[in-house]
């Protein structure tokens, strides 16, 4: 193996992940065939194959897919015949499922009445048949799950207990829950009680997001005994790229042997307040990394112009924001004197990730959000003068509105603002082009971009770019040349989405009457008057 675990060299991290050679940014370090736990979301049981996490699409989304031009991706899954709970989208999956551990949860979910489980309860469910169904301890990895924290350290559970009381509690509910559901097996000497909460309490504090690269969507949870050893950062050296079912593990920068590594665990473009407040609600510890130890003196923190220069039109404002999220303003701190402007600024910033979302208290994405919510919110953050568009929550909420534009069909608007973040937002928040966050952007570029040229309805816009000196087709060749030129140090060509992008690519290019040497000089002189369009987009005015 290119990696090991032993003690990390952080204080009290217990174990960490090792590299046992050299790197390059974009190498491959490590491949995982599928995560030891994976669950998907409880929206995603309905359409997706639950052991390879293909996702199938509806009704509406094939509807929408041929209306805009754009390429539909999806696999027809099939509910299993036992309990009707979860779906496979081949017998090779489901085969596969049964054998490793569908089997010691499908009587369980098939009650009459009995509801989806949560993510931990399932989890736990199966790693407790699969340890009764070795009792003589051969799936060390299995027993391996238990040597993680918390369970592995009375001093984090305690931590726990004292600091996260509502968590704690519920923890302790659902752990008994997937207990009592499995009939409070017989595990001999194991207390099988205590064994069922370590897995639960386990899992959900070192759990990995699984995503969607195709359709950047949330797919379910993932935990793995070699991947999760690897500790956090805000400044990782390694990224995680899911590839449904594969994990696989890129260099983010140059790496040496005996290096320790490094990945995220939450968004490292937010504010240095925001992700330690998320660290802290959902893995239970405060970062102490390099970057963190320097406190909110990052890019990601600074404001354009000190919080006492506030827009006096925006005082009152923030003093009722003040008062409405007065118990969460601890998490969304922006340091800043005097104390007054300081309250007000960090009171903005909680409005404007309530409607963002993150991942304590809000929900994440906040796909509730209506789009004039999120005008509202980037409204607020823009005209109050202290926000650029790199500084969060203005990347995540430009994204959010992104995506109703397309939902609503609106393709040159959502078109504008992903051309805006493109040029002005990725560049600055994930410096390199094979960053997962930047591919799967260009992805979606280089489709809204093709929609606009072949789609009748904006025929008239296409040919008024055209005629302004921005040809939309050299644009798009220009976001697929960008694309295949990344995917090979991101996905790979071997993942789904690699394979997809190769297809779409093949087709392209043979039905472009100039070689690519040509193509390439084409998008060269178009960048640059692209960029510009970019840059001058008012997105407040879209």
């Amino acid at each position: 193996m290119n990696v090991e675990i032993r003690k990390s060299d952080i204080e009290e991290a217990g174990r960490g992940l090792f590299s046992v050679k050299n790197f390059k940014p974009g190498d491959v370090v490590h491949t995982i065939a599928r995560p030891a736990v994976a669950e998907l979301d409880e929206a995603r049981l309905q359409d997706s194959c639950a052991w390879c996490f293909h996702k199938g699409s509806s009704e509406f989304e094939r509807e929408q897919a041929a209306r805009l031009g754009l390429p539909e991706v999806h696999v027809d899954t099939k509910a299993c015949t036992g309990c009707r709970k979860v779906r496979y989208c081949s017998k090779t999956c489901q085969s596969k499922a049964w054998k490793r551990e569908h089997k010691h949860e499908c009587k369980i979910i098939s009650v009459p009445g009995r509801p989806d489980l949560p993510h931990g309860v399932r989890a736990a469910i199966k790693l407790l048949g699969r340890l009764k169904a070795d009792p003589e301890g051969k799936d060390e990895a299995l027993l391996d799950i238990l040597q993680f924290k918390p369970a592995v350290d009375s001093k984090a559970l305690e931590w726990i207990q004292l600091h996260q009381e509502k968590k704690w509690e519920d923890f302790n509910m659902l752990a008994f829950g997937a207990w009592k559901y499995c009939g409070e097996p017989d595990l001999g000497k194991i207390d099988s009680q205590s064994v069922t909460k370590a897995f639960f309490f386990n899992i959900i504090c070192n759990t990995i997001a699984l995503t969607s690269a195709l359709d950047d969507i949330s797919l379910g949870i993932g935990f793995d005994n070699i991947v999760c050893s690897a500790n956090h950062s805000c400044d990782p050296n390694l990224i995680v790229f899911f590839n449904q079912p594969q994990l696989l593990l890129r260099a983010l920068k140059p790496i040496k042997k005996g290096d320790e590594l490094f990945i995220k665990y939450v968004d490292t473009s937010n504010p240095f307040s925001v992700r330690q407040a998320e660290l802290n609600d959902q893995y239970l510890f405060s970062c102490r990394c390099p970057k963190c130890r320097k406190g909110a003196t990052h890019a990601e923190d600074k404001l354009l112009k000190p919080a006492d220069q506030l827009k006096p039109e925006f005082i009152t404002l923030a003093d009722n924001l003040v008062k409405r999220h007065e118990k969460q303003l601890h998490k969304f701190f922006v340091p800043a004197t005097p104390a007054e402007a300081q309250r007000r600024v960090s009171a903005i910033q909680a409005e404007a990730f309530a409607v963002s979302g993150t991942t304590f208290d809000y929900q994440k994405g906040n796909d509730a959000a209506s789009e004039d919510e999120i005008k509202d919110a980037l409204k607020l953050c823009l005209n109050s003068g202290m926000w650029s568009y790199t500084r969060q929550p203005v990347p995540h909420l430009l994204r959010q509105l992104l995506v109703r534009y397309l939902s609503a069909g609106e393709v040159y608007r959502a078109w504008r603002i992903g051309a805006k973040k493109h040029f002005e937002c990725s560049p600055a928040l994930f410096p390199q082009p094979f960053y997962s966050d930047r591919v799967i952007d260009c992805w979606m570029m280089a489709n809204v971009t093709k929609a606009l040229c072949g789609n009748p309805s904006t025929r008239e816009i296409y040919e008024e770019t055209r005629k302004g000196g921005l040809d939309l087709q050299i644009v798009f060749l220009g976001f697929m040349l960008e694309l295949h030129d990344n995917i090979d140090k991101s996905y790979g060509w071997e993942s789904p989405f690699g394979k997809v992008v190769a297809e779409a690519y093949q087709q392209v290019m043979a039905s472009v009457p100039m070689p690519v040497e040509k193509i390439r000089e084409a998008v060269a002189e178009t960048w640059p008057k692209l960029e510009a369009v970019a840059k001058n987009v008012d997105v407040l005015m879209l």
